[in-house]
């Protein structure tokens, strides 16, 4: 049953689609089937899925994941050599990860420069894949765990687990400065590429004051913050990253820029991310996202720390993905032009 155990580590990737490591974990194996398949993404990572059918007749459809530390530019990019994706399935201080989210995951491995994630193929409990909002409760759901998961380790000492991606390393992902970093260089990424030269046009456009500050080095803008409350972040918090179950529990995958710092980086990425998924105004998310963290965590949170708060999330969305805004103005439409102003606007009220 999804979620019921944890995932069982082995030895080498190779072995997550063995069928006898298979029946070991399900039971006798009749037949099993494997097949490439490509999912939304740019990461670089190889997917399958894998098709069992047991001796007594169930079948069982299976994901399974293998991303290489040298190929995949989310590795690269916040210096994972040792598999971060796995890290919700193996650090004993992050366990209260499920008991907010699903586990979706059977089994992993990490062995030569490569994670191999095996999990229940969640499909049938996708959201649709479309540039449409959400129906209400969908996202009422995907708000509520998020609020949960940052209640829960909410200035843990959790946080203190070294291989947690850093917030300066998320807002520095696809930040302005990799046209700096990456000049000279002939092996960029397609997705970094896109984001350098998007970065180009999102600079040009910009008041020339928001453009200074959102050039300054991740280091000095998370430092500007000031001591905002940290706890641990999803780090790649779009809706395609979760799956409702029938018993309205969230399960989450992708767990790959698992971070510690403040809410404001999965706040921001979520509403930057999910700009066509979002309910309603963002105003309105916003204000959804705190009544469920404020109820989560039992208190109200002071004005001024949740003004800060927003502002922190303004600037990691706009950090990670106003590059893809602004080549989505340069192809024209309203919905790109409403886009584009409304982080504008809100970061120049900054």
């Amino acid at each position: 049953m999804l979620g019921a155990m944890r995932s069982t580590r082995l030895a080498h990737p190779d072995l997550l689609a063995d069928p006898r490591t298979l029946a070991s974990l399900l039971g006798p194996v009749a037949t099993l089937e494997r097949e490439p398949i490509s999912p939304p993404g740019f990461s670089g990572a190889r997917f399958e899925r894998v098709l069992v059918t047991l001796e007594g007749g169930a079948a069982r459809s299976l994901i399974l994941k293998r991303a290489r530390f040298d190929s995949d530019w989310t590795t690269s990019r916040t210096d994972d050599t040792f598999g971060r994706a796995a890290l919700p399935l193996e650090a004993p201080a992050l366990d209260a990860i499920w008991e907010v989210y699903a586990c979706p995951y059977v089994a992993h491995a990490v062995a030569d420069g490569e994670v191999g994630l095996l999990m229940d193929d969640l499909g049938p409990h996708l959201l649709p894949d479309v540039r449409q909002p959400l129906e209400d409760a969908a996202e009422d759901a995907l708000v509520g765990a998020l609020a949960n998961l940052h209640t829960r380790f909410w200035n843990s000492p959790a946080l203190e687990e070294p291989r947690l991606c850093a917030a300066s390393q998320l807002l520095g992902m696809l930040g302005p400065g990799l046209a700096r970093e990456m000049e000279g260089r002939s092996d960029v990424p397609p997705v970094i590429e896109r984001a350098r030269h998007g970065w180009g046009v999102a600079l040009a456009r910009l008041p020339a004051a928001v453009a200074r500050r959102l050039s300054q080095s991740p280091e000095d803008i998370a430092r500007a913050w000031g001591p905002l409350p940290r706890t641990l972040l999803h780090g790649d918090a779009k809706v395609a990253n979760f799956a409702i179950l029938p018993d309205g529990r969230v399960a989450a995958f992708d767990w790959g820029l698992v971070g510690a710092g403040p809410a404001a980086l999965d706040l921001g990425w979520y509403l930057a991310v999910n700009a066509t998924r979002v309910r309603g105004t963002k105003e309105a998310f916003i204000a959804r996202y705190r009544d469920r963290l404020e109820t989560a965590l039992g208190k109200t949170l002071p004005e001024a720390l949740w003004s800060a708060l927003v502002s922190a999330a303004i600037d990691a969305g706009a950090l990670l993905l106003l590059w893809s805004k602004a080549l989505a103005l340069e192809s024209g439409g309203a919905p790109a032009k409403s886009e584009w102003d409304w982080w504008v606007g809100n970061l120049e009220r900054r």
